[in-house]
């Protein structure tokens, strides 16, 4: 996506809950009380971040440079580096807003009712510097993955057939994925099709039937492996799922273990994730123009569930 058709994107997009009283207070909270007002508006401040990660560029400070250098015509009120730091931490919370919409869409134009589940690890720095870790302290914790023991956050979701999210939650790296299930699968219906780490005990299973909700979990290696056709189409779709993790880690730097601040680190984790789900809306911007993908009618409804 072109610079202008992003920041005209982002900018229809705050208008249009300008008017909610979420965006009043998140607004009241950018502005402040005290000292100058900021010369970039949000619109400003989240168009740039996203663009970092859509140029690839690994941390902030190389970013801003790159801005005063080819994009000073287009942004000439950037500030300097420790003021434009401040600015994008301050905006992350706006990128909720964005998220939760485009997740609320993929979630009611999904054409099937197949939903795949799984969780990814974020490590938050490398193995040998947990003990002297001090950023994330009481935040994050250490777990363990297929891969082997991490130190950081899992990134647990839901996408559908084509791929897309759906739903997503943070927790610590210790938090055990069948405890999230029932959480994770609320106001789905359909089926839910999840790696054996989802094993959870038959009570929780049936307060998930009771939702209209079919799970199908993957079995151990001691277990028996009885399925229908059906079922094992969708196991081997699962994949798609692990598929967008890999996509998030490799094409939108969603790993990172440079961040000053648990705050700086999930403004990293946001802004990467809305990188990724623009995309998506990007592809569908090119096929049948700008002006009729307009989402309004889907983010006032949106939002009224989040902030109801």
């Amino acid at each position: 996506m072109e610079l202008t058709e992003l920041y005209t994107f982002i900018d229809d997009f705050y208008s249009e809950i300008s008017t909610f009283e979420c965006w009043k207070q998140l607004k009241v909270n950018w502005e402040g009380s005290r000292g100058p007002k900021m010369r970039l508006s949000i619109s400003e401040i989240v168009t740039m971040n996203i663009l970092r990660f859509q140029l690839k560029i690994t941390d902030l400070k190389s970013f801003h440079r790159l801005i005063k250098d080819r994009y000073l015509s287009e942004c000439p009120a950037i500030p300097n580096y420790e003021n434009f730091l401040k600015a994008s931490n301050k905006s992350a919370e706006f990128t909720l807003l964005i998220i939760r919409s485009f997740l609320y869409i993929n979630k009611s134009l999904s054409e099937n009712q197949h939903h795949f589940i799984d969780s990814t690890p974020l490590s938050v720095c490398y193995n040998y510097n947990i003990n002297s870790h001090k950023v994330n302290t009481g935040f994050a914790d250490r777990g363990k993955s297929t891969k082997g023991w991490f130190y950081g956050f899992k990134l647990h979701g839901v996408c559908n057939e084509r791929g897309q999210l759906e739903k997503i939650a943070f927790t610590p790296g210790n938090a055990n994925d069948c405890k999230t299930l029932e959480d994770m699968v609320t106001g789905f219906r359909g089926t839910m099709t999840c790696d054996a780490g989802y094993l959870v005990k038959d009570e929780v299973l049936e307060k998930i039937f009771t939702k209209k909700m079919s799970i199908y979990i993957a079995t151990r290696k001691n277990m028996k492996r009885i399925m229908t056709k059906e079922q094992a189409r969708l196991f081997k779709m699962r994949s798609r799922i692990e598929t967008v993790w890999g996509v998030l880690k490799e094409r939108f730097n969603l790993m990172f273990n440079l961040a000053r601040s648990t705050h700086g680190l999930f403004r990293h984790y946001f802004y990467s994730i809305v990188s990724f789900l623009l995309e998506d809306y990007d592809k569908r911007i090119l096929s049948i123009g700008f002006k009729e993908t307009r989402i309004s009618p889907y983010l006032a409804y949106s939002l009224i569930l989040l902030y109801k």
